[in-house]
């Protein structure tokens, strides 16, 4: 456990940001580190409303891969404290966060538990079925979800451990989530579906704005 905790330490001092580093990449680090889950989740409605029904299903898939990687990771973090950086004395702290523990980080769960189920789905359909569309919404959110996890630990507020361990917790989820696929997929997300597509022809929104039941 010490060689890894040095390994982590080095390589976190390694990658954190210092008071000669670019204010312009501190400042690119502080947008991904705050708006990256608001990025993915305006993704994922735009993905929603614009894409076929099936990837309305891998989109489900992903959503319910998130929460339960963030209940994984909650559960984890009560059950074990890891400091971060900052609380040990550890390099330099760009961004305000609370002394809370840091291993798994939410932030990697939930963007790696969103993309993980999207590339799975991407892996085992065909072009013809729409499985570009959804590989590159799930390529899409890999890079947001590595880009988030290096601005994270350049601006002192993790380790990068923290954030491998977020993409194994998003794993787990992910390969919980696969495991149910064939009855979520035939009962309880077609309720959903169903109840979408009532609250669009209740409230008269356009077919062409908002496609449905393709």
């Amino acid at each position: 456990m010490n060689r890894i905790e040095g390994w982590n330490a080095a390589l976190f001092t390694a990658l954190n940001a210092d008071m000669a580093s670019p204010h312009a990449l501190v400042l690119l680090a502080r947008i991904l580190a705050e708006a990256a889950p608001f990025a993915a989740a305006a993704g994922m409605v735009l993905l929603w409303i614009r894409r076929d029904r099936l990837t309305r299903l891998h989109l489900l898939d992903a959503a319910l891969a998130a929460l339960v990687g963030l209940s994984i990771a909650q559960g984890i973090t009560h059950l074990w404290y890891h400091p971060r950086p900052f609380e040990l004395g550890l390099g330099h702290q760009f961004m305000p966060h609370a002394a809370e523990a840091s291993f798994p980080s939410d932030h990697a769960t939930l963007l790696f538990g969103l993309a993980l189920p999207l590339l799975w789905a991407a892996a085992t359909r065909g072009a013809a079925t729409g499985g570009a569309a959804t590989g590159g919404a799930g390529f899409a959110f890999a890079a947001l979800a590595l880009a988030t996890a290096w601005s994270r630990v350049y601006l002192g507020v993790h380790f990068p451990l923290d954030m491998i361990g977020g993409l194994v917790v998003a794993l787990v989820s992910t390969l919980l989530v696969r495991a149910l696929a064939a009855p979520l997929h035939a009962r309880a997300y077609p309720l959903l579906l169903v109840l979408y597509e009532t609250v669009l022809a209740r409230l008269h929104l356009s077919a062409r704005l908002f496609p449905r039941g393709r």
